[in-house]
């Protein structure tokens, strides 16, 4: 009888213990959030969104409206630090909306919100306000103004981020719009209308993620020696990707590729392959944009730089030192609003060099003269064969030869931002549909999830339930025994 009763006791310890370890393995991943199977297809760190495309709800009759917003979004900057972000960023505005007709003023968005990166959804909150200052109507040859109006528009946004791109779904909750014009007898006009324009909008932004520099730090007994301009390695470089006078080693600038379109190519060393998202531009590199392809850059100063087809350029400057970019041949756009506070950034041409502190220009390279377009803000533009120095204000430009300066002159900002809003364009039908079964894929892995979730619960609670039963019954059983012990 003893021997039975061992046995029981034996049997009913093993088993308790095999419940308590399985119990102590399943608690864990039961009540906790089971990461997807398969390695995501969205950011798991910090990026950047950039490039923002506006879709035009009418893009055969585009309203004024269409043309800020256009604007506005492609100028923004959303950076997505530690899974949020909040921005406040201002961008001039002008365009026409015909050959007859130009609008002028500034616009501005604010927006935040948070990034959930165990499934790719951003979401939050946004306001826009716009304040078209001048509405031109050419008249007989001559310009006059006709009116202004401003409007403000708020609500929510969400969307999906997936590979290099997120479609960002925004629902306008509140509007406001002032209007001023003058009729057709001349009158004046004024009016107000609390309703918005669309009730929902859609952009595209590209994703670039944030590569962190390597924290691997130079001996302090060793001088690193940076390429320059003025190094005449640069002198026997052959832009087309042939050799370089001597090797150097790669320091990485800080740049990045957040964009590429077509054929680009980096150049280093002497060595010429195809670049790729998020590639380390060394200093020194060479960048070169075949026929009907395009690149932008990143660097970690928060600038950004749109380079057209049929450009080259060389990243010059580590990221210690103050930005610095050599133009060699093309054009390209640069934005770099949102630059560090006392970080300065310096384009070089042929026969120029543009210094800036913050502001949105267009530099040109074409057949020995450096050009230079201002569409917001100031910069300083040295010759490089007198040394003078002139400011450029915004919808000002100036070209630089071998003889110096030329004159200041006048250009039309919107016809210049309009050629590069056309460089970046998306199919939004194609967009639209991966963009729906993208975030009907994402539901059917959080569903499956879920259900693996629940499966597992259910399993952990049954073992739970019988290591409790297991207890219940050793401790009924010894209250038995001690009861038929104290009755001896």
């Amino acid at each position: 009888m003893k021997k039975i009763f061992l046995y029981k006791n034996l049997t009913f310890s093993l088993l308790g213990k095999i419940s308590l370890f399985f119990l102590a393995i399943l608690i864990p991943f039961a009540f906790s959030r089971v990461s997807l199977a398969e390695e995501p297809n969205w950011p798991q760190g910090d990026f950047d969104l950039i490039q923002g495309i506006y879709r035009i709800n009418n893009s055969a009759d585009p309203a004024p409206i269409d043309k800020e917003y256009q604007i506005i979004f492609a100028n923004t900057l959303i950076q997505v630090r530690d899974g949020k972000f909040s921005e406040s960023q201002n961008t001039g505005i002008s365009f026409r909306m015909s050959e007859a007709q130009r609008f002028t003023g500034t616009g501005s968005l604010t927006i935040s919100g948070t990034y959930e990166k165990e499934i790719g959804k951003i979401s939050g909150t946004y306001q826009i306000f716009t304040d078209v200052s001048d509405v031109y109507q050419l008249k007989e040859a001559t310009w006059h103004t006709e009116g202004w109006f401003k409007t403000t528009e708020s609500g929510y946004f969400q969307g999906q981020v997936i590979n290099d791109y997120v479609v960002l779904n925004f629902f306008c909750k509140k509007a406001n719009e002032e209007i001023y014009q003058k009729n057709a007898r001349g009158e004046e006009e004024r009016k107000t209308t609390d309703k918005c324009s669309y009730s929902f909008h859609k952009v595209a932004f590209k994703v670039a993620p944030i590569i962190k520099l390597s924290n691997n730090e130079e001996k302090p007994e060793e001088k690193t020696e940076y390429l320059d301009y003025g190094d005449p390695a640069f002198n026997e470089v052959d832009y087309e990707g042939k050799v370089f006078s001597k090797p150097k080693r790669l320091i990485d600038s800080g740049a990045r590729f957040a964009g590429l379109t077509g054929q680009v190519d980096i150049i280093f060393n002497g060595k010429r392959r195809a670049a790729k998202m998020g590639d380390v531009i060394p200093v020194s590199a060479v960048i070169v944009t075949e026929e009907d392809s395009s690149a932008i850059i990143s660097f970690i100063d928060m600038s950004n730089f749109v380079v057209k087809p049929e450009t080259n350029i060389i990243v010059s400057a580590p990221p210690e030192k103050d930005s610095k970019l050599k133009l060699v041949v093309g054009k390209i756009w640069a934005n770099v609003k949102k630059m560090a506070k006392d970080g300065t950034m310096e384009v070089e041409m042929n026969q120029g060099v543009a210094g800036i502190k913050g502001t949105t220009f267009v530099c040109e390279e074409k057949n020995g003269t450096s050009v230079l377009k201002v569409i917001e803000g100031t910069v300083d533009f040295k010759s490089k064969t007198n040394g003078n120095i002139v400011k450029i204000n915004a919808g000002e430009m100036i070209e630089a030869t071998t003889n110096g300066l030329s004159e200041i002159a006048k250009f039309d900002i919107a016809e210049e931002s309009e050629s590069w809003t056309n460089l970046n364009k998306v199919d939004w039908e194609k967009l639209d549909k991966e963009d729906s079964q993208n975030i009907t894929a994402v539901k059917q892995d959080r569903e499956e999830m879920k259900t693996k979730n629940s499966w597992l619960r259910i399993l952990t609670l049954a073992i739970i339930a019988a290591v409790l039963g297991l207890i219940g019954f050793r401790i009924i059983k010894k209250i038995k025994y001690q009861s038929r012990k104290d009755d001896k």
